[in-house]
Protein backbone atom coordinates (compact mmCIF):
# COMPACT_ATOMS: atom_id res chain seq x y z
CA UNK A 1 0.00 0.00 0.00
CA UNK A 2 1.44 3.44 -0.63
CA UNK A 3 0.74 6.01 1.40
CA UNK A 4 -0.36 8.98 -0.82
CA UNK A 5 -2.06 11.94 1.17
CA UNK A 6 -1.79 13.82 4.10
CA UNK A 7 -4.01 11.39 6.03
CA UNK A 8 -2.19 8.34 5.11
CA UNK A 9 0.29 9.68 7.00
CA UNK A 10 -1.68 10.87 9.83
CA UNK A 11 -3.35 6.96 10.01
CA UNK A 12 -0.27 4.81 10.11
CA UNK A 13 1.14 7.30 12.48
CA UNK A 14 -1.53 6.98 14.71
CA UNK A 15 -1.59 3.12 14.53
CA UNK A 16 2.07 2.75 15.04
CA UNK A 17 2.07 5.20 17.96
CA UNK A 18 -1.03 2.97 19.28
CA UNK A 19 0.98 -0.34 18.42
CA UNK A 20 4.34 1.03 20.33
CA UNK A 21 2.49 2.08 23.42
CA UNK A 22 0.97 -1.46 23.76
CA UNK A 23 4.11 -2.89 23.38
CA UNK A 24 6.05 -0.51 26.14
CA UNK A 25 3.07 -0.88 28.39
CA UNK A 26 2.17 -4.53 28.09
CA UNK A 27 -1.09 -6.52 27.77
CA UNK A 28 -1.93 -5.75 31.31
CA UNK A 29 -1.83 -2.21 31.68
CA UNK A 30 -3.23 -1.87 28.20
CA UNK A 31 -6.63 -4.30 29.14
CA UNK A 32 -7.17 -3.45 32.82
CA UNK A 33 -6.19 0.51 32.28
CA UNK A 34 -9.44 0.31 29.92
CA UNK A 35 -11.29 -1.03 32.51
CA UNK A 36 -10.16 1.00 34.70
CA UNK A 37 -11.78 4.02 32.90
CA UNK A 38 -14.72 1.94 32.39
CA UNK A 39 -14.90 1.64 36.02
CA UNK A 40 -14.56 5.12 37.33
CA UNK A 41 -17.14 6.07 34.71
CA UNK A 42 -19.43 3.97 35.85
CA UNK A 43 -18.45 4.40 39.93
CA UNK A 44 -18.82 8.13 38.94
CA UNK A 45 -22.35 8.23 37.92
CA UNK A 46 -23.51 6.00 40.17
CA UNK A 47 -21.90 7.14 43.43
CA UNK A 48 -21.94 11.39 42.47
CA UNK A 49 -24.79 12.31 44.21
CA UNK A 50 -24.40 10.73 47.44
CA UNK A 51 -21.15 12.08 47.52
CA UNK A 52 -22.10 15.04 46.09
CA UNK A 53 -24.92 15.11 49.16
CA UNK A 54 -21.80 14.20 52.06
CA UNK A 55 -19.91 17.63 50.66
CA UNK A 56 -23.09 20.02 51.42
CA UNK A 57 -21.46 21.32 54.30
CA UNK A 58 -18.19 22.44 52.41
CA UNK A 59 -19.65 23.75 49.54
CA UNK A 60 -22.92 25.49 49.16
CA UNK A 61 -23.34 25.53 45.59
CA UNK A 62 -25.04 22.10 44.48
CA UNK A 63 -24.10 21.79 41.08
CA UNK A 64 -20.22 22.87 41.95
CA UNK A 65 -20.98 19.63 44.90
CA UNK A 66 -21.86 17.42 41.93
CA UNK A 67 -18.58 18.30 39.65
CA UNK A 68 -16.61 17.92 42.16
CA UNK A 69 -17.85 14.54 43.33
CA UNK A 70 -18.36 12.83 40.17
CA UNK A 71 -14.22 14.12 39.13
CA UNK A 72 -13.11 13.25 42.83
CA UNK A 73 -14.61 9.69 42.19
CA UNK A 74 -13.05 9.50 38.51
CA UNK A 75 -9.60 10.36 39.84
CA UNK A 76 -9.83 8.27 42.69
CA UNK A 77 -11.02 5.02 41.15
CA UNK A 78 -8.15 5.68 38.78
CA UNK A 79 -5.63 6.02 41.27
CA UNK A 80 -6.91 2.72 43.37
CA UNK A 81 -6.88 0.89 39.78
CA UNK A 82 -3.57 1.69 38.70
CA UNK A 83 -1.62 0.77 41.93
CA UNK A 84 -3.36 -2.65 41.35
CA UNK A 85 -2.25 -2.77 37.70
CA UNK A 86 1.27 -1.91 38.88
CA UNK A 87 1.43 -4.61 41.20
CA UNK A 88 -0.21 -7.38 38.77
CA UNK A 89 2.39 -6.28 36.22
CA UNK A 90 5.19 -6.83 38.55
CA UNK A 91 4.48 -10.14 39.79
CA UNK A 92 4.03 -10.97 35.79
CA UNK A 93 7.38 -9.70 35.01
CA UNK A 94 8.90 -11.77 38.21
CA UNK A 95 7.03 -14.78 36.74
CA UNK A 96 9.20 -13.97 33.31
CA UNK A 97 6.28 -13.61 31.32
CA UNK A 98 6.90 -10.06 30.72
CA UNK A 99 8.21 -10.64 26.78
CA UNK A 100 4.69 -12.52 26.25
CA UNK A 101 2.77 -9.44 28.04
CA UNK A 102 4.34 -7.03 25.62
CA UNK A 103 3.68 -8.92 22.61
CA UNK A 104 0.15 -9.24 23.72
CA UNK A 105 0.11 -5.65 24.46
CA UNK A 106 0.96 -4.28 21.24
CA UNK A 107 -1.69 -6.42 19.50
CA UNK A 108 -4.26 -4.89 21.68
CA UNK A 109 -2.79 -1.38 21.32
CA UNK A 110 -3.37 -1.73 17.66
CA UNK A 111 -6.57 -3.29 17.69
CA UNK A 112 -7.65 -0.43 19.74
CA UNK A 113 -6.27 2.12 17.00
CA UNK A 114 -8.13 0.27 14.65
CA UNK A 115 -11.31 0.97 16.36
CA UNK A 116 -10.49 4.24 17.32
CA UNK A 117 -9.92 5.11 13.26
CA UNK A 118 -12.87 3.38 12.32
CA UNK A 119 -15.28 5.79 14.93
CA UNK A 120 -13.08 8.65 13.20
CA UNK A 121 -14.04 7.41 9.75
CA UNK A 122 -17.80 6.71 10.74
CA UNK A 123 -17.90 10.76 12.17
CA UNK A 124 -16.21 12.12 9.25
CA UNK A 125 -19.18 10.93 6.55
CA UNK A 126 -21.73 13.06 8.74
CA UNK A 127 -18.83 16.18 8.36
CA UNK A 128 -18.16 18.17 5.08
CA UNK A 129 -14.91 16.87 5.55
CA UNK A 130 -15.81 13.69 3.61
CA UNK A 131 -15.58 15.96 -0.12
CA UNK A 132 -11.85 16.19 1.28
CA UNK A 133 -9.69 15.48 -2.05
CA UNK A 134 -6.93 14.09 0.68
CA UNK A 135 -9.90 11.93 2.49
CA UNK A 136 -11.40 10.82 -1.25
CA UNK A 137 -7.65 10.23 -2.62
CA UNK A 138 -6.56 8.72 1.16
CA UNK A 139 -4.64 5.08 0.29
CA UNK A 140 -6.65 4.04 3.85
CA UNK A 141 -9.83 5.20 3.30
CA UNK A 142 -11.36 1.89 1.68
CA UNK A 143 -9.78 -0.36 4.63
CA UNK A 144 -11.58 2.25 7.51
CA UNK A 145 -14.70 2.49 5.60
CA UNK A 146 -15.13 -1.55 4.92
CA UNK A 147 -14.45 -1.67 8.97
CA UNK A 148 -17.15 1.21 9.54
CA UNK A 149 -19.84 -0.74 7.73
CA UNK A 150 -19.06 -4.39 9.26
CA UNK A 151 -18.85 -2.59 12.79
CA UNK A 152 -22.68 -1.36 11.25
CA UNK A 153 -23.43 -4.11 9.73
CA UNK A 154 -22.77 -6.57 13.16
CA UNK A 155 -24.27 -3.64 15.44
CA UNK A 156 -27.86 -3.67 13.55
CA UNK A 157 -28.40 -7.17 13.75
CA UNK A 158 -27.53 -7.30 17.08
CA UNK A 159 -30.27 -4.71 17.98
CA UNK A 160 -32.36 -6.75 15.71
CA UNK A 161 -31.78 -9.19 17.98
CA UNK A 162 -32.54 -7.59 21.23
CA UNK A 163 -35.62 -6.40 19.97
CA UNK A 164 -37.56 -9.36 18.55
CA UNK A 165 -36.23 -11.43 21.24
CA UNK A 166 -39.19 -10.18 23.67
CA UNK A 167 -41.27 -10.02 20.66
CA UNK A 168 -40.47 -14.11 20.40
CA UNK A 169 -40.61 -14.50 23.33
CA UNK A 170 -44.34 -13.55 23.77
CA UNK A 171 -45.92 -15.19 20.87
CA UNK A 172 -44.04 -18.71 22.12
CA UNK A 173 -45.43 -19.86 25.48
CA UNK A 174 -43.35 -21.75 27.75
CA UNK A 175 -43.14 -25.57 27.86
CA UNK A 176 -45.09 -26.19 31.23
CA UNK A 177 -47.91 -23.92 29.54
CA UNK A 178 -48.41 -25.70 27.04
CA UNK A 179 -48.70 -28.92 28.45
CA UNK A 180 -51.12 -27.91 30.77
CA UNK A 181 -53.11 -26.56 27.93
CA UNK A 182 -52.78 -29.80 26.41
CA UNK A 183 -53.90 -31.66 29.52
CA UNK A 184 -56.96 -29.18 29.89
CA UNK A 185 -57.88 -29.93 26.31
CA UNK A 186 -57.25 -33.81 26.96
CA UNK A 187 -58.86 -34.07 29.85
CA UNK A 188 -61.90 -32.68 28.27
CA UNK A 189 -62.31 -34.40 25.72
CA UNK A 190 -61.76 -37.52 28.23
CA UNK A 191 -64.59 -36.14 29.90
CA UNK A 192 -66.94 -35.52 26.79
CA UNK A 193 -66.32 -39.54 25.54
CA UNK A 194 -67.49 -41.11 29.23
CA UNK A 195 -70.16 -43.40 29.18
CA UNK A 196 -72.80 -42.70 32.09
CA UNK A 197 -72.15 -46.28 33.42
CA UNK A 198 -68.51 -45.09 33.85
CA UNK A 199 -69.33 -42.28 36.48
CA UNK A 200 -68.94 -42.81 39.61
CA UNK A 201 -72.41 -43.77 42.08
CA UNK A 202 -73.19 -40.62 43.36
CA UNK A 203 -73.02 -39.37 39.79
CA UNK A 204 -75.11 -41.69 38.48
CA UNK A 205 -78.73 -40.73 37.32
CA UNK A 206 -81.47 -41.80 38.74
CA UNK A 207 -83.44 -44.12 37.38
CA UNK A 208 -87.27 -43.01 37.10
CA UNK A 209 -89.62 -45.80 38.08
CA UNK A 210 -93.32 -45.86 36.48
CA UNK A 211 -95.11 -44.45 39.83
CA UNK A 212 -93.10 -41.24 39.56
CA UNK A 213 -93.81 -41.35 35.40
CA UNK A 214 -97.74 -42.29 35.96
CA UNK A 215 -99.70 -39.52 37.49
CA UNK A 216 -103.02 -41.36 39.41
CA UNK A 217 -106.43 -40.44 37.66
CA UNK A 218 -108.22 -39.84 40.49
CA UNK A 219 -108.14 -39.23 43.96
CA UNK A 220 -107.59 -42.46 46.42
CA UNK A 221 -110.71 -43.66 47.70
CA UNK A 222 -110.31 -44.11 51.51
CA UNK A 223 -111.80 -47.57 52.75
CA UNK A 224 -115.37 -47.50 54.64
CA UNK A 225 -116.14 -44.05 53.69
CA UNK A 226 -118.49 -44.94 50.83
CA UNK A 227 -120.13 -47.94 52.87
CA UNK A 228 -120.87 -45.47 55.64
CA UNK A 229 -122.79 -43.02 53.61
CA UNK A 230 -124.53 -45.82 51.61
CA UNK A 231 -126.03 -46.81 55.00
CA UNK A 232 -127.23 -43.65 56.12
CA UNK A 233 -128.85 -43.44 52.97
CA UNK A 234 -130.70 -46.42 53.51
Amino acid sequence: MTLVTWVDWVFVAILALAVAAGFVRGLVREALGLATWIVALLAARIFSEPVADFLAGWIDNADGRLIVAFVAIIIATILVGGILIRMIQAAIEWAGAGFLNRMTGAMFGGAKAVAALTLVTLLIGFTPLVQLTAWQDAAVRPWFEQSRDWALGHLDSFEGGMLALPEALRKQPADGEVSSEAGQVEQVQQQSATPETALPPEQQPLPQTESAVEQPSSSPQIPGVDDGAATSDS
